[in-house]
């Protein structure tokens, strides 16, 4: 029985009622007919195979008729569904089955010898329904025929046991075996079937890290974590949505009243609670039962990770398979076939719509569509989703249903036609007043306030708030950080109900922070916000330790005198978020428009800012070789990731489109580009670089410095080395910092390995994180989120480096992978050659470009949204609408005008000049990095004696005697003369350079060009 409600649990509602109505008589006409079409259609498929299981089960049913629901009992085994692709197959199952039963009388010449053995009975019926329940879940998919070719192979050899098993029961049957031997085997089998889960889930294992390595999702249960953390505080927050009706008809599984496309639109205003709402309806999902498929997705204005279709893809298939196991096979082939490139958009689209509609329900949230890359980028994704669901069969229309969740603005045209919930005061209002009278009570504890003045103070906040959950939050915020009755009052008056309220409150939080009565926390609060409006992606809180720790005029990182000693939450007040996994992140995404638009930030100089940062920091001494123990045990390399992967983009931001007047950010950043190129050229051997206009014009800039034509090369190789999907050897990288981090890791995975988890815990994971053990490859994620072991690391390591896997999981070649597709090929034409046509599925050439196109986004191609919210986005808080409030602002006590931004004190211009060369600085610590380039020992070419301070410049000048790798200005002219000076330049580059630039070299081109003449 216990077995068959197991049955039971994987039937859908329609296979339920039909399966317990079945009999014996009906499979046999269904046989029949079955028979009969094959007949006509000249196509035998030998169902005579199944004759047996068919008698030999109606023998079974005589001998538990006396059981009870013994009819219900045999319904569950007669159905099974028999499609063209697999009935073959389905055929020989049941064959083996029926010949593994015994018949009639055997079960009767078995319970005369003994009552006990009856248990057979059990024990067989066990194994017929496991078989009828793996089918089950195979065939109830509803795009199996789609999976058939990819996955059968393997799912089929699971049966394979059970049969043997009933074939062997089946002898000691006809042995007329003792109890004792029937409990042996039984004991026997249990110990089988133990290894076989265990080796089966083994296998599931590390094909589900492959398929997680090819996808590359972003983890959203971290932030549904959070989210419900959030609402733990207050459990009734945001339920008045499950009692919309328009909402419960898009919600309830059993709604029948509509056969419109289960698609609805939830928007609202900036700071409504949009998405602690969405975390509530993703929790609701999971509730229902029968279990659905819940797959959820957290879009984020400017992070790369999260504001993009393949980014939200990638998730909502990993979802998609934790939850549907069955389908692992089928996601693992084509992780196999990929040849390690990563999915693109299309791949992307084509497989996330397979997973959906193979579901029997799908419940679809996502939140904060607004915050994607582009306008357009969100109107691909609504309209695909559209088009998968409104395009369904009307039978299966609820099958799929899909929650967008946005603001109200100038796109919303593309979720026109949709049932739709506004999220407005009147919803949030019960809310918001539950939340301010809880706040309310803690007020009255630590400002001793009378429980009326706390009631009428709970009122007039909900008022002021007007749907805006966030802006309570903030304002009791402020308001619990009073010191006096009087205070208090003053800012419940002084508050203005115009429509910039949520600016208001951001206006009122930064007034606390520039009047805090220490310079250092101001200026330290201001540059902690600097660096989160700019942060290509989250933060972590090492990172942002070490960024503060960086001491440019010793040349280090001083982390144990300069890190915070204080939380950001009491240095930013309640602008800054704290994660529970240590990433720091403004409150909300109106935060950065507010300081931009206020003047407290000039958001392109802050992207200026951080590049000049990353560079600086990649420039101090603890990045040369040989990199010593007690560099990394200081903390010296907490921020190396963000600043070896973000540099650029940082550069590219703050100079595209072409910067407004910032001379002195300019050539503060020039300076530290001329050291940083210095310092990390590493001279790869590649002649001829053709850097892209685009980069050529937004680094023109920087054309005055001496050493431009390295920076652009740095700049443009660099950048494609970030954006590469396979590996980059150290030689042949543009700067040396393949090796650095190389060797940083090692001393660090060194004292990971050896230390105690008490001292991990205390030296090295407030200096570091968690994840101390890191891939190498830039262009992965994993370069920056890393993993807990170094077993996990070496597992994701072999995906890169033996990417081409053999499907055939019986194969060595499916474990180990081979390095290249044509090692793949070799193996697959000598070792499968009938498999060979089904496994030939590589991307071409094109699909790997667009690859690299879709997983390397830029910021520049694609303007930043307007920072200024337009009157149009809040349609509900027009002037019209709200009623003539008076100045509640007391005539005794005049209101503060509100404090114009500081104005930061003038510079005083210092210039530091090397003696050795009389070059120029404004900064001491690119200065003292130069001196360090005439102390050294003096390297002599070995060709002319000619001596260099610096060995790259020594490198680059050898290659000039190098008829291998120099290039030459000169050649033959049709009528057999010379042309050119015969000058030998190390780069291709470099010899244009003289072609365009000097005199000479404009002569030699005018030789070539003009046949000599003149």
């Amino acid at each position: 029985m216990k077995q068959l409600e197991k049955f039971k649990q994987v039937l859908t509602q329609r296979n339920i009622s039909k399966f317990a109505t079945t009999r014996l008589v009906h499979l046999k006409q269904s046989t029949i007919n079955l028979q009969g079409k094959h007949m006509a259609e000249r196509r035998q498929r030998g169902l005579k195979r199944i004759k047996q299981f068919l008698d030999n089960s109606g023998h079974f049913m005589e001998a538990i008729k006396t059981l009870p629901d013994s009819k219900e009992l045999m319904g569950f085994i007669w159905e099974t569904d028999h499609r063209e692709e697999a009935f073959r197959d389905l055929v020989d199952i049941y064959g083996q089955v029926g010949r593994s039963l015994p018949s009639l009388s055997m079960f009767r010449e078995l319970f005369s010898i003994d009552p006990e053995l009856t248990r057979t009975i059990s024990t067989t019926y066990h194994d017929v329904i496991q078989i009828n329940t793996w089918l089950m879940i195979y065939f109830q998919q509803h795009l199996w025929g789609d999976l058939f070719t990819t996955t059968w192979r393997r799912y089929k050899a699971r049966f394979q046991g059970i049969i043997d098993r009933m074939q062997s029961r089946f002898e000691l049957i006809k042995r007329r075996a003792t109890v004792a031997q029937f409990e042996a085997f039984d004991n026997a089998a249990s110990l089988e079937d133990e290894e076989g889960s265990a080796t089966s889930e083994s296998e599931n294992l590390t094909r589900s890290q492959a398929v997680y390595a090819w996808l590359k999702p972003v983890d959203m249960e971290s932030e549904q974590d959070h989210l419900n953390r959030i609402r733990r505080d207050f459990p009734d927050t945001c339920r008045w949505v499950l009692r919309d009706d328009t909402f419960q008809e898009w919600f309830d599984p059993l709604s029948s009243r509509t056969s419109l496309p289960k698609l609805l639109w939830l928007n609202g205003k900036p700071g409504a609670g949009k998405t602690v709402l969405a975390s509530l309806v993703i929790e609701e999902a999971k509730q229902i039962q029968p279990a659905c498929t819940v797959v959820f997705f957290y879009f984020k204005h400017r992070d790369k990770e999260r504001n993009t279709f393949l980014s939200m893809a990638r998730s909502l298939l990993m979802q998609v398979l934790r939850q549907n196991r069955h389908a692992l096979d089928y996601f693992y082939s084509k992780c196999c076939n990929s040849g390690g490139v990563p999915i693109t958009s299309l791949a992307a689209k084509e497989l996330l719509e397979l997973a959906l509609k193979n579901c029997n329900s799908v419940y679809i949230v996502l939140d904060g569509l607004d915050e994607c890359h582009n306008r357009k980028e969100r109107g691909d994704i609504v309209s695909w989703f559209r088009e998968l669901i409104e395009n369904l069969s009307p039978d299966i229309c609820d099958q799929i249903r899909c929650l967008f969740i946005s603001q109200i603005d100038s796109a919303r045209k593309d979720f026109r036609d949709l049932a739709t919930i506004a999220m407005d005061a009147g919803n949030n209002k019960a809310d918001i007043e539950v939340f301010s009278q809880l706040q309310s009570r803690a007020l009255v504890e630590e400002l001793r306030i009378s429980n009326e003045l706390a009631s009428k103070t709970a009122r007039r906040v909900s008022d002021l708030a007007n749907g805006m959950f966030l802006f309570a939050r903030l304002f009791w915020v402020n308001l619990r950080g009073q010191s006096s009755i009087d205070s208090l009052e003053h800012e419940l008056k002084s508050f203005p109900t115009d429509l910039g309220k949520l600016d208001e409150m951001y206006a009122r939080i930064m007034r606390t922070i520039m009047e805090k009565p220490v310079r250092a926390q101001r200026e330290e609060a201001l540059m902690v916000l600097g660096w989160l409006v700019s942060s290509k992606r989250s933060l972590k809180m090492h990172e942002v330790q070490t960024m503060k720790s960086i001491d440019l005029e010793t040349r280090s990182v001083q982390y144990s005198r300069r890190h915070f000693r204080v939380h950001l939450k009491d240095l930013c007040e309640s602008l800054v978020d704290v994660r529970a996994n240590k990433t720091v992140e403004l409150v909300h995404m109106t935060v950065r428009t507010y300081l931009a638009k206020s003047g407290y930030l000039d958001v392109l100089a802050q992207e200026l800012h951080m590049a000049t940062l990353c560079v600086d920091y990649l420039n101090l001494p603890s990045f040369r070789l040989p990199i010593s123990e007690q560099a990394v045990l200081d903390g010296e390399y907490g921020f190396m990731e963000y600043a070896v992967s973000y540099w650029i983009p940082h550069l590219e931001a703050g100079l595209t489109p072409p910067p407004a007047m910032q001379d002195q950010l300019h050539r503060e950043l020039a300076e530290s580009l001329e050291l940083f190129v210095d310092q990390h050229w590493n001279e790869p051997p590649i002649n001829n670089i053709a850097v892209p206009k685009r980069t050529r014009d937004m680094l023109q800039i920087f054309a005055e410095c001496e050493n431009y034509l390295d920076i652009e090369n740095a700049v443009f190789l660099t950048d494609k080395e970030m954006k590469h999907f396979s590996d980059v050897k150290p030689e042949q990288s543009a700067l040396d910092f393949p090796r650095i981090i190389s060797a940083v890791r090692r001393q660090l995975e060194s004292f990971a390995r050896n230390y105690s988890q008490e001292r991990l815990a205390e030296d090295l994971e407030p200096k570091y994180g968690i994840n101390l053990f890191k891939c190498s490859r830039f262009s992965c994620k994993y370069f920056t989120e890393g993993f807990s072991t170094p077993e996990e690391r070496e597992k994701h390591i072999e995906r890169h480096e033996r990417p081409h896997r053999c499907t055939d999981e019986h194969c060595r070649g499916s474990k180990i992978g081979f390095p290249t597709k044509a090692q793949l090929g070799k193996h697959l034409r000598g070792t499968h050659p009938d498999g060979l046509e089904r496994q030939n599925t590589f991307p071409t050439d094109e699909e790997i470009e667009e690859s690299v196109r879709e997983n390397s986004i830029t910021l520049s191609p694609d303007p930043e949204p307007s920072l200024d919210i337009e009157p149009a986005l809040l349609p509900d808080l027009q002037s019209d609408t709200i009623p003539s409030v008076p100045n509640p602002i007391s005539s005794s006590r005049p209101p503060r005008p509100p404090k114009p931004p500081p104005t930061k004190r003038p510079r005083i211009k210092v210039s530091y000049t090397c003696e050795h060369c009389g070059k120029n600085f404004g900064k001491k610590f690119n200065w003292e990095s130069h001196l360090a380039t005439h102390g050294g020992p003096i390297s002599t070419c070995a060709y002319c004696e000619k001596t260099f301070r610096r060995p790259s410049d020594m490198r680059r000048h050898e290659k000039t005697h190098d008829p291998d790798s120099a290039v030459k200005c000169g050649g033959i002219l049709p009528d057999g003369r010379e042309w050119g000076c015969g000058e030998r330049f190390a780069r291709l580059d470099v010899l244009r350079t003289h072609h365009n630039t000097s005199v000479q070299g404009r002569k030699c081109v005018a030789e070539r060009d003009g046949g000599g003449e003149g």
